[in-house]
This record gives structure tokens, C-alpha cells and sequence, in this order.
């Protein structure tokens, strides 16, 4: 367990706002790793490298040149989970700075365990992320022993259930990890989170979810949701089924499952071929904003089970403005609303059309 020199720099950064004097920290090998005095660092301590190999806990200096690369001062040994990760030194008459001596050396310790447990934090975040997106990638005949081993180190088993939730944004997960969630994987990319969970039910993932984003402060975002899939073997399969939701609903917030928005992804999933070929066939005579808003008013027309009263109240219209707008559907495409096969038809139109 070394210190670090991002650490060493965060650190004296932090203290020398607090005392007006020229502040070193050395390394384990006794070498100055940041200071408020520039020109000394990578400079050889022997003050430093003193305390690390006799165990001292302190060691004064009186004078410029009494051990080399030494200024007077004093200087303390840095402890981290009882053992010496590096000195602090202050640079002053002894009698003046040694006052600050153990509340310097204490503020150390505090500030060098915080950052030492946020790098490690992070660490253990950057394998869990390679983990998963090994496990979203590869095809199940790709699998490694290595994969199977790291699998079970996670606490999970090849023949349990999964799901895979994307959310945006990823910050829902900030603070996850409080909630101890035992079921579930997860990680941050810089578009994403990413969740797999073990699990038979969809709901338990929604849950987490919701209480993952009541935690992180989070009250607009959005989550899909693939299908469940028997074992570890369809995780990418869940994960694809979600990312094709995700863009589905792109633009909007909740939560959404793929099993409950089948219908709505076989709309999606039609070749941009048939696609194009059928919106210039029925939105020839639309302008960009004529078709926003025949979108619109399809979706509200399905929503509404075709009723023009509750269309009416819906857009807080009269009932005659519907049935104006239903006949405009009518003349500039050909398609009556009113008719099943004419209806099913525009909806898909539709809904192509909010989305492209």
C-alpha cells in the first residue's frame, strides 16, 4: 500500500489553505512526491526516509542541511491501516511549527484514507464495468473458465434467472451501493447505467430502480427493461431487448419492460425500407409540422379507443374539431381512422413518424 502522488497533491492542496508554511510529502523511498514549494519535488528526503526505516515517529530538523534535501522544520509519518505510507513535513523554526504537528499529521491520515478509498472505490468500479460488458458481449460458446469463476465470485450462478435494465442518466446509480441490493450487478458508462439482475419477476428490477433514483436524488429518468431470460446465457439477449426499448422511448420517462411493449417494438423493428416507402406513401401532402401533429393526435386517438368525446376532452376541443381533424386524416391520406385496418395502418405511420 503506497501513497500516491495524486493523492500527495490533493493532499497539500487541501492543507496548505489551512497553515501558511511550505508543506512537503515524501514517499515510502524517502523522495518528495508533491509540495507547496515546486523546485523540491523528486527530491531525496533522508529526514523521510529516516522515519520510514527506523520508525520514528517524528523527526526534527534545526537546521538547513542537517540530513540531505532536509530544510528545518518537522516531519511526521503518514499511517494508513497501521502502516507507513509517507511523511509530512513542515518547513519552519521547530518551536514555531511543531505545534501543528499531530493535527497536521491527523488531517493527513483522514484525507489520505478518504482518497484511498475513493480510488479504490473507483477501481473496483472499472472491474465490475469490464466484468459486465464481458458478459453483455460475448456469445454463450464464448464463455471462459476464468468468466464461470468470476461469475460465482460475484455471488451469482449460471442457472439463475436475468434481467438487464439500462436507465438514463447513468447518475441514477450514483449511491446504489447503499442500498445493498444483493440480487443485482451494476455499473456507470458515460450514456448509461447498467443493471443485471437475477431475478424471475421484472418488478424487483423496477424496484430497485425507483429506489436507486429516490436515493441518488434523481426524479426524472429513463429505464428499459428486457425480457427475463432462463440463465446467464441470454444476458445479452436481455440487454439488446432493452437497448431496443431505450431508444423506443427515447425522449420520454418511466419505467418500461419489454414483455408489456411487444407490439410497440414490432412497429420498430420494420425495415426503414417499409418504413419510408409507407410514410411517403400516406404523408406525401404533410408538412413537417402537420405530421408532428398527425402523430399526436393518433396517439391520443388509440389512447382514447377512438371515442370523440374523449379525444375531445383529452385535446380540450369540441367534439367538431375531432371529427375535422379525423376527416383531414382522411382526405390528405386516404386512410379513414374510423376503420379498423384503416386505423391499425396509421397508428404504425405514426408512431414511425415520432420517432424517426
Amino acid at each position: 500500500m503506497y501513497l500516491r502522488k495524486d493523492t500527495a497533491i490533493k493532499i497539500i492542496k487541501e492543507i496548505s489553505m489551512i497553515l501558511d508554511y511550505d508543506i512537503n510529502i515524501m514517499d515510502e523511498k524517502g523522495a518528495i512526491l508533491a509540495s507547496t514549494d515546486p523546485a523540491r519535488v523528486g527530491m531525496f528526503h533522508e529526514g523521510a526516509f529516516l522515519i520510514i526505516h527506523n520508525h520514528l515517529k517524528e523527526l526534527a530538523v534545526y537546521e538547513d542541511g542537517q540530513y540531505q534535501g532536509c530544510r528545518k522544520g518537522i516531519n511526521l509519518p503518514i499511517f494508513l491501516k497501521d502502516k507507513i505510507i509517507g511523511v509530512i513535513g513542515i518547513t519552519g523554526e521547530v518551536s514555531e511549527v511543531i505545534k501543528y504537528g499531530k493535527v497536521l499529521k491527523k488531517m493527513t491520515e483522514i484525507l489520505a484514507m478518504d482518497l484511498f478509498s475513493y480510488h479504490k472505490k473507483s477501481q473496483q468500479e472499472q472491474a465490475r464495468l469490464f466484468f459486465i460488458n464481458e458478459w453483455l458481449g460475448r456469445e454463450p460458446f464464448e464463455f471462459l473458465s476464468a468468466f464461470h469463476d468470476e461469475l460465482r465470485g460475484y455471488g451469482f450462478s449460471e442457472k439463475d434467472s436475468y434481467a438487464v435494465a439500462l436507465v438514463t442518466p447513468p447518475l441514477v446509480l450514483d449511491n446504489a451501493e447503499d442500498l445493498e441490493e444483493p440480487h443485482c450487478l451494476y455499473a456507470q458508462n458515460n450514456d448509461m447505467g447498467i443493471v443485471i439482475y437475477c431475478t424471475k419477476q421484472t418488478d424487483q428490477i423496477a424496484g430497485f430502480i425507483k429506489r436507486a433514483a429516490q436515493n441518488a436524488g434523481v426524479s426524472s429518468f429513463l429505464c428499459a427493461i428486457g425480457g427475463i431470460q432462463s440463465d446467464y446465457t441470454g444476458v445479452k439477449r436481455s440487454y439488446e431487448q432493452a437497448q431496443k426499448l431505450l431508444q423506443l422511448n427515447s425522449g420520454c420517462q418511466g419505467l418500461f419492460c419489454y414483455e408489456d411493449c411487444v407490439a410497440e417494438l414490432i412497429f420498430h423493428d420494420v425495415s426503414l425500407e417499409y418504413k419510408e416507402i409507407l410514410i411517403r406513401q400516406l404523408l406525401s401532402n404533410f408538412s413537417e409540422t402537420e405530421k408532428q401533429e398527425f402523430a399526436d393526435f393518433m396517439d391520443i386517438y388509440v389512447r382514447c379507443n377512438g371515442s370523440v368525446t374523449r379525444i375531445a376532452e383529452r385535446l380540450f376541443v369540441h367534439k367538431n374539431t375531432v371529427q375535422y381533424k379525423i376527416n383531414k386524416i382522411l382526405k390528405k391520406t386516404g386512410k379513414d381512422p374510423r376503420v379498423l385496418e384503416d386505423a391499425i395502418i396509421l397508428t404504425m405511420v405514426a408512431g414511425w413518424t415520432r420517432h424517426s
